[in-house]
Parts: structure tokens; C-alpha cells; sequence
């Protein structure tokens, strides 16, 4: 299982539209590229539906939520409060990777499962995910920071190209 996972590093407390933005346009991006996409840190929801709803009456994104929905339904997307053993290796997407901590696209590839941590907000992954991810991968492989969606795009294709040998 290969998972795009989006980390609330925004309010927890109370949902903002940029939190519904980002779900609509990781949605079609995790459809297109066959991984599951997953919400870590997202209170605001009981349970998958509720969060599909919501997005769907949002947005007009992803053809109004319709890819988040076919996610849902095909059993590839998942409202988690911390990260279980089944999502696999996590790793830590970052522009700054900590040196023992770094890894390679080669070395991804041989994972059997796994799960791509991308903070939400302009800092980042907070720095005790950072510290608990057993992996740290810079997706440009040049320490260049990237927008938040550009990222998203750039981590579904690259991942997707690499495990589809």
C-alpha cells in the first residue's frame, strides 16, 4: 500500500477552508496515480463519510470531490489519528532531511508498503512527526522547498512511476 498522507499542521480546532482545499486537490491526484490518501491530525470528522461530504459541498475541485469519493469507496481513503503498522515505512517528505535519517528513491522502491507524510501550512511537518519518521526524503533531491500542492503532484507521480516497475 502506497499512501499520500496530509498532516494538519493548521488549527486543530477549527476547520478552514485552506484544510478542505488541500484534501479536494490531493484526491485526484492519489486517484490518478493509485494511492491511497490519508488525514492525520483531522479532528473535525467521525468518520470517512462525514469528511467526503463536507469536501464534496466545498469544492469544485476534482470534479466536486467525485475522485474523493471513489477513494472512499474503494477502501483508499483513511481519517487516522496516528499512523498504524499497516500504512508501512514513514517517511517524512522535507527539504531538509536529517542526514542519518535520509533516503533515496532507490532505497524507497524497496519498501513493500508506504507512507509519504506531507505537512500542510508553511512550516512543515511538525518537529516531533520529523523525529518519529524512520525516513526523511527530499523529493528534489536539491533541498528546494516546494509548494504545498506542487508537492503533492510531484511526490504521486514520482511514487507512482517508481513502484509501477
Amino acid at each position: 500500500m502506497l499512501t499520500l498522507c496530509l498532516v494538519n499542521t493548521y488549527d486543530k480546532l477549527k476547520l478552514h477552508d485552506i484544510h478542505l482545499r488541500s484534501i479536494a486537490r490531493a484526491a485526484p491526484l492519489c486517484y490518478a496515480f493509485n494511492l491511497h490518501l490519508a488525514l492525520l491530525d483531522f479532528p473535525f470528522w467521525r468518520n470517512e463519510r462525514e469528511a467526503v461530504s463536507q469536501v464534496c459541498d466545498y469544492t469544485t475541485i476534482g470534479e466536486g470531490g467525485k475522485y474523493l469519493e471513489k477513494l472512499m469507496h474503494n477502501g483508499r481513503f483513511h481519517l487516522m489519528n496516528k499512523i498504524t503498522a499497516q500504512f508501512g515505512e514513514v517517511i517524512a517528505t522535507t527539504s531538509k532531511p536529517d542526514p542519518s535519517k535520509k533516503v533515496s528513491l532507490e532505497e524507497i522502491s524497496l519498501f513493500h508498503s508506504a507512507t509519504f507524510l506531507m505537512g500542510l501550512g508553511r512550516r512543515g511537518l511538525p518537529k516531533e512527526i520529523m523525529k518519529k519518521a524512520k525516513y526523511h526524503w527530499d523529493v528534489t533531491g536539491n533541498n528546494i522547498s516546494l509548494e504545498t500542492c506542487t508537492a503533492m503532484g510531484v511526490i504521486a507521480a514520482i511514487v507512482n512511476v517508481t513502484f509501477r516497475k
